[in-house]
């Protein structure tokens, strides 16, 4: 928490716009209201499914039917099982900007790795709960640490990575 920095901090105009324009936004828009007040992490989603327009969701089989409801109020969310399948889809996810929800109790990161080299420049993977354990957070900093990743956030629950080739690599933890 003591490094975290909120949108004063940032000095990347891409970070800095989804956080002032997504992550801060709370206005009145009736897409995450849908979503109870004590829901932020569903809300949250929601409105980072509308500020990033994505055009495929890929949603691991694990994930908790809120968290596939605010994801997929933008564009239908197709589930996998195995990162198997979705590298089966690598020729849309190398097309078209993603959503890559991944559930990191279930996934090898060596798979995981795999998948980043064939992910669209808009892509992103949302990886949630990435600090309830050490194995977990060194997971998360191995995946952030990838070639491939230009971009990472921390919100101390959601980690998010970015593949943005016009980017220097940069990684950001921020306060929500």
């Amino acid at each position: 928490m003591w490094h975290s920095k909120n949108e004063h901090g940032v000095h990347s105009p891409f970070v800095y716009d989804l956080i002032t324009k997504c992550f801060y936004n709370r206005c009145a828009n009736g897409a995450f209201q849908q979503f109870p007040k004590n829901d932020s992490k569903s809300q949250f989603l929601a409105r980072l499914g509308l500020y990033l327009k994505y055009n495929h969701c890929y949603l691991a089989a694990s994930i908790p039917l809120v968290f596939e409801r605010a994801l997929s109020l933008h564009v239908d969310g197709e589930k996998f099982n195995t990162i198997e399948k979705l590298m089966d889809l690598s020729s849309l996810i190398f097309e078209n900007p993603s959503l890559i929800y991944v559930d990191m109790n279930l996934v090898n990161n060596y798979k995981l790795l795999d998948l980043f080299r064939v992910c669209h420049r808009d892509s992103f993977v949302l990886i949630p709960s990435i600090r309830k354990s050490k194995a977990l957070y060194d997971n998360w900093n191995q995946l952030k640490s990838s070639a491939d990743v230009t971009v990472s956030i921390d919100t101390f629950y959601w980690g998010l990575l970015f593949f943005r080739t016009e980017q220097p690599k940069e990684h950001f933890t921020i306060r929500l």
